[in-house]
């Protein structure tokens, strides 16, 4: 089966044919930003979107294989045969486009549960954890920064998934993890320290409103009670790594 040309598209087109096979894809990823936000085309904050990134639980990852040959992608058969458990590689070759498969969990510099919660949107994960597979990065470029810029003009963080970053969700899992919580509290400065210079040419109004969604992110952060090992992790601070280092994958 031949795959289309327009990235969306072909998203929407995967996602589809996926659904009638029993496999449950959700969209992660820059892309994922861009189908919840209208100021992903805003001048300050629009770029490209090269490849797919998508979640799947375990059963769907069975079945990835097979499925993904059907519909035009050829896989990183070494790769897949050593991570394929977490996370799952396939090509568009004649395209030059990629598809990332990770699976249950997002893992980069932190790992995120995702499976539980991959009902609540019906193409993306949910606002919540979109927000946190950018905010988890530690080296943040500037790509993922006007990823979380474009994702937090558009969507109030509040109590609940509707349309909204649910920072019940964030803090949660904070919560629980001092480094998650460390680098997101890093990625919240960077990300004012950016408006707060310029660097990023948005109007005052929506500057303005991503500075309070901020700050009520990181007051939810703070406002839950930590338990004794994050406390204790905290002690020793950042004089012990506390995130996984990242190498991307080559062909």
């Amino acid at each position: 089966m031949k795959t289309l040309a327009d990235l969306e598209d072909e998203m929407y087109r995967l996602i589809s044919e996926a659904q009638k096979e029993d496999i449950f894809l959700r969209v992660i990823g820059g892309l994922a930003i861009k189908i919840h936000s209208p100021h992903a085309n805003h001048h300050a904050l629009a770029r490209e979107y090269p490849d797919i990134d998508f979640v799947t639980n375990k059963s769907g990852a069975r079945k990835l294989g097979d499925f993904l040959s059907r519909m035009g992608y050829t896989p990183n058969k070494t790769f897949n045969t050593l991570s394929g458990d977490r996370r799952q590689l396939y090509y568009d070759e004649p395209r030059n486009r990629q598809i990332d498969v990770f699976i249950g969990d997002f893992t980069m510099c932190h790992t995120l549960p995702l499976a539980d919660r991959l009902h609540v949107e019906p193409v993306t994960i949910p606002l919540s954890e979109l927000f946190l597979s950018k905010a988890q990065i530690v080296e943040l470029n500037r790509k993922d920064a006007l990823d979380l810029l474009t994702l937090l003009i558009d969507h109030k963080a509040g109590h609940g998934d509707d349309e909204t970053i649910n920072t019940d969700i964030v803090a949660g899992l904070c919560a629980k993890n001092w480094g998650l919580y460390t680098t997101v509290s890093m990625t919240i400065e960077k990300l004012l320290a950016l408006l707060e210079d310029g660097e990023i040419e948005l109007e005052e109004t929506l500057a303005q409103a991503v500075k309070e969604r901020l700050n009520f992110i990181q007051q939810a952060m703070d406002a839950v009670p930590k338990g004794l090992s994050w406390k204790m992790r905290d002690k020793i601070g950042k004089r012990v790594r506390w995130y996984e280092e990242v190498e991307e994958v080559q062909r």
